[in-house]
């Protein structure tokens, strides 16, 4: 029996032609099963079920490289520097210990993917933090992670995080490494064998990648022994990288003075399935125009993807000086959101006004350089020239986006008007492989009621925060750790 035939109607369509995104005017996408047929004007053909989405714009659902794949804890630093004082980096009197529940995690999961697909991205790689584990995520609970993504319908590229090392401070926020080197090549062990056991299953959205923590986290046998299981598994590989003063300064004090990228080229690591957020610091811990150069050549020749995170990297005041050079040089570019809320209209915003900023040029970056990021570019870094588009025999993976909202304002280019004014809020449809996973207001696929998530989202990260004390250099109370923005006054409080 052949599959269903559906058109949606709306008042805008981002199709693609001739290698770029183009806008139909009251067009209409035609898919038939999990396959688009047609986009445009007229479909002549039999359909079974037309939809009319009135005044929405349907495009290509986003791809979100860097997603939150938990509760995000890194708000809590938005007022609340210096990180190491805060939990940030954990005391080095403090012994590691598993801080949640099996349950907590695999809640904490539901609640996130929900999340991502509720904002209209229908790919997604996420990442969880390790702060709260007594060492790093594990085979089984990343199978749970693939039921929830399959429950779901979310197309998701799946692998737990691991490491060799991770940093502890001091009282003086001096910083020195742990390691484990057994623990670091458990972690491989079971990284290889969820990606085996994740092709075995078989399912279409589901697919397997490698996500070690972080490259300062590794060393040079880690790094050589995670390019040879990249190399064997040939599958997306993403390592945080050129993110912090802490990394480049200790990349250089262990390599010679090389830069991230040049360690990561030597090694084998720097090719097409490489995935590198967030490309802030370039050139090494003594950046200049020629070490800076040689690294964005580095990233060129490897076809590497750098994954650029506005949102995250705003709040912590970096972000991509060198955004037009890497553009001129051919590197591909996509998008994160890696932290809450995972909006990538916010991200698309921020990342063209922070370009702008960064390198004093208006004309550096445009709503159209930042829709491609979060659609084609991430396309292109997950080796997938049938996602981040709308076209005959593409995936119809797609997002339907109301622009009745009064705070969009005047819609004179859907486009420009959703980078300037939208929300992930606006997304009142998400279709995966041909199926509606989030349709006004409900998670068709799995049930999941997004209010009850979020209430229960508030309990689990209520205990996160008791965890910060026995975590934090000095073991200050939590009301120094995070204090309150203004003096708070609670009922029954004896100074009123």
């Amino acid at each position: 029996m052949a599959e269903k035939t559906t058109r949606i109607r709306a008042a805008w369509v981002v199709g693609y032609r001739d290698g770029d995104h183009c806008l139909y005017a009251d067009g209409e996408v035609v898919y038939q099963g999990d396959k688009i047929l047609f986009v445009g004007h007229d479909y002549p053909g039999h359909v079974d079920e037309d939809m009319n989405v009135g005044n929405s714009m349907v495009g290509p659902g986003f791809i979100d490289v860097d997603a939150l794949g938990d509760l995000d804890t890194t708000v809590l630093a938005f007022d609340n520097q210096p990180g190491w004082r805060k939990g940030r980096i954990v005391a080095d009197d403090w012994q590691r210990r598993d801080l949640c529940t099996r349950e907590q995690l695999d809640f904490a999961k539901r609640y996130a993917y929900s999340q991502l697909l509720r904002n209209g991205i229908t790919s997604f790689a996420p990442i969880t933090s390790i702060l709260y584990r007594e060492w790093a995520e594990d085979f089984d609970e990343y199978l749970y992670a693939a039921d929830v993504a399959e429950s779901l319908g979310a197309r998701a590229w799946l692998g737990p995080a691991f490491m060799a090392g991770y940093y502890v401070t001091d009282a003086a926020g001096h910083f020195s490494r742990r390691e484990d080197s057994v623990r670091a090549q458990r972690g491989l062990d079971e990284a290889q064998r969820f990606f085996m056991r994740l092709r075995q299953r078989g399912v279409p959205t589901l697919s397997g990648m490698l996500a070690p923590d972080r490259i300062e986290g590794g060393d040079a046998q880690w790094l050589a022994d995670l390019a040879a299981l990249a190399g064997e598994l040939a599958c997306p590989t993403r390592l945080h990288c050129c993110q912090s003063e802490l990394e480049i300064n200790e990349i250089a004090r262990r390599y010679h003075g090389k830069s991230s990228l040049e360690v990561l080229e030597n090694v084998g690591l720097l090719n097409q399935r490489m995935l590198l957020p967030h490309g802030q610091f370039l050139g090494g811990a003594q950046p200049d125009p020629l070490r800076i150069a040689q690294d964005i050549e580095r990233l060129a020749r490897s076809g590497a993807t750098v994954v650029a995170c506005p949102l995250v990297s705003g709040r912590h005041a970096k972000y991509l000086e060198q955004y037009p050079q890497l553009r001129a040089a051919g590197v591909n570019m996509a998008l994160g959101t890696d932290t809450f809320p995972p909006d990538m209209f916010s991200n698309m915003h921020l990342g063209v006004i922070l370009t702008r900023v960064v390198t004093g040029d208006i004309t550096a970056a445009s709503s159209a350089d930042y829709y491609r990021m979060a659609t084609i570019g991430g396309a292109q870094a997950l080796g997938r020239d049938d996602l981040g588009r709308l076209a005959p025999g593409c995936q119809a993976d797609m997002m339907i986006v109301s622009l009745t909202q009064p705070a969009l304002g005047q819609i004179f280019d859907p486009i420009a008007a959703l980078v300037l004014s939208g929300n992930g809020r606006d997304v009142t449809g998400t279709i995966v492989a041909g199926r509606k996973v989030y349709w006004e207001g409900d998670m068709v696929q799995a049930g999941y009621d997004l209010a009850e998530l979020h209430a229960e989202s508030q309990r689990v990260f209520a205990h996160l925060l008791r965890s910060y004390p026995e975590r934090t250099v000095n073991h200050p109370p939590l009301a120094e750790i995070v204090p309150p923005t203004f003096p708070l006054h609670c009922r029954g409080n004896t100074n009123e």
